[in-house]
């Protein structure tokens, strides 16, 4: 029986690689329909995935991508079937949903025929899907008349063309006079993102400044907001404790109480995503300004897709009069200017860039970041950040003590940092010198030589080891056979941490002596 099955699944391949190959036939006798380079990029990527099935979900597509009816009915019967990595599989399953809506036999043939003819190459399968991702994207911008009109803007009637043309007089005259968040650092009405990698206290940092901005009072305890703002704060349910905690610590540090912040209002989601209807509701039923949206958690994976939905919902924030500031994790270091920022958030017209500058240690509380602002505004500059958020075996609890540094401070910082691991590598070299000759040979010279140092670098850090006693001559030097002393590593006794710890608990020692 299972013989059976096995020919006749043979049998219905067979057949439909041989309609196939009739249908490929038929397509070189008759004329090739005129495709654009788009149609041609959806076909290819098409193509591509009737080669490997698989890649029907490496890239978020819609079936508004395509704009030849037959390419949206194929991605929507390979929508149908679903991910198989066999071609002759797929084929049978592929032409029965074809049929389905309408297509005959030979007419699905020809369809898929038609895709393969184009010369897709799964080695440019990405390029195909940036192809379709701009050409949505323009479509889109295209269907949304307020994307082609700006509200100071006037467009001329000039045929086609949906350029905003102006004489440098009107250009002057309409520019308007910038409103500030935060003067000197933040602007009204312009897209920003905060950008860390993670666990860089960007959530913090977030909270921190929508209560400012609500309150009227200083960011990180020194800029001052130009007003109170109406703000609103988007995160998701599982933030909820944590929230709680920065907002108490946030306003006991500036003595503010919480119901001294009725501007500030909090949208908690129950999955972290954020419904665009939902955002618009929320915005005009309290009359936001600004809209500050943490955690980011999108739908989709794909790059291209991704910075499609970071558009949609700064653009929902604008056309509602809020400004929109949106906490994003980085996939790499932050060094210090804007080529740090993903290129899917080159929406932002305004930055904050957020990084430890120091190893955090953990249980600590004590945090060094650094801040880097920029923004098309011309407003830049860079701050140390020193926030110690104490510890829950404090008598007190925790806080939010906010401590800025200048530049020159985190410059000299810094120096004195990379001398000290300078100095560390050079003595750890000392020590495996030591280590590497035999006793009675650990002349000064013959370390110096093994360990690779040159005298002017050897020397400071020779007698800073001596002075600390981390090397020390060689009691069984003899003095009768050389000249000079040999060395070797000191050596250590028990950690006093240790014994201060087996002598802190009182009932461990006395359990200790014997009875």
């Amino acid at each position: 029986m299972k013989r059976g099955e096995n020919l006749m699944q043979t049998a219905k391949r067979r057949r439909a690689a041989a309609q196939l190959k009739r249908a490929k036939q038929r397509r070189k006798r008759s004329s090739a329909v005129q495709l654009s380079p788009t149609e041609i990029a959806a076909a290819q990527w098409l193509g591509c995935v009737l080669q490997s099935s698989p890649l029907l979900y490496d890239e978020e597509m819609t079936v508004d991508h395509f704009t030849v009816k037959a390419h949206r009915d194929l991605y929507s019967a390979l929508l149908q079937i679903g991910p198989e990595d066999d071609l002759d599989k797929d084929l049978p399953r592929l032409r029965d949903q074809l049929q389905s809506v309408g297509y005959s036999v030979s007419e699905a043939a020809d369809l898929m025929c038609a895709v393969l003819d184009h010369g897709c190459q799964l080695a440019h399968f990405a390029d195909y899907a940036a192809i379709l991702h701009k050409s949505r994207a323009e479509q889109r911008d295209c269907d949304d008349p307020s994307s082609r009109v700006r509200k100071n803007g006037r467009q001329e009637p000039s045929g086609d063309s949906s350029f905003l043309e102006f004489t440098t007089e009107q250009l002057l005259e309409q520019q308007e006079p910038l409103r500030w968040l935060l003067p000197g650092m933040l602007t009204q009405n312009e897209p920003a993102v905060i950008v860390g990698p993670s666990k860089s206290l960007k959530t913090s940092i977030a909270v921190d400044l929508c209560a400012a901005l609500a309150s009227g009072e200083k960011f990180l305890g020194q800029f001052a907001a130009a007003r109170a703002f109406r703000v609103g704060l988007v995160s998701s349910t599982t933030d909820q404790h944590a929230l709680t905690d920065l907002a108490r610590r946030w306003s006991a540090a500036s003595s503010s109480r919480s119901k001294r912040l009725p501007n500030l209002t909090w949208a908690l989601s129950s999955d972290g995503s954020t419904n665009l209807e939902n955002l618009r509701d929320w915005i005009a039923k309290h009359q936001l300004e600004v809209v500050v949206i943490d955690p980011l958690r999108l739908t989709s994976t794909g790059k291209s897709t991704q910075a499609a939905e970071l558009c949609d919902l700064v653009r929902c924030c604008l056309e509602n009069g809020a400004t929109p500031i949106l906490c994003c994790q980085s996939r790499k270091a932050i060094k210090s200017d804007a080529s740090d920022i993903p290129r899917e958030l080159g929406f932002a017209r305004q930055w904050l860039l957020v990084r430890h500058r120091q190893n955090y240690l953990p249980g600590s509380g004590q945090h060094r970041l650094q801040l880097t602002l920029g923004g098309y505004a011309g407003q830049g500059g860079e701050w140390g950040v020193d926030i110690d958020e104490g510890s829950l075996q404090d008598p007190t609890g925790r806080r939010w003590d906010v401590t800025l540094r200048e530049p020159q401070s985190i410059a000299d910082e810094t120096a004195a940092c990379e001398a000290e691991a300078h100095a560390q590598r050079l003595r750890a070299k000392i020590r495996v010198a030591i280590q590497s000759v035999a006793e009675n040979d650990a002349f000064k010279s013959r370390i110096r030589e093994r360990s690779g140092i040159s005298g002017a670098r050897f020397e400071p850090v020779w007698s800073q080891m001596l002075t600390a006693g981390e090397v020390e001559p060689n009691p069984n030097f003899d003095r009768k056979t050389h000249v000079h002393p040999t060395y070797r590593l000191a050596e250590r006794g028990s950690p006093p941490e240790k014994k201060e710890a087996v002598r802190s608990n009182p009932e461990a020692a006395q359990r200790a002596v014997p009875t």
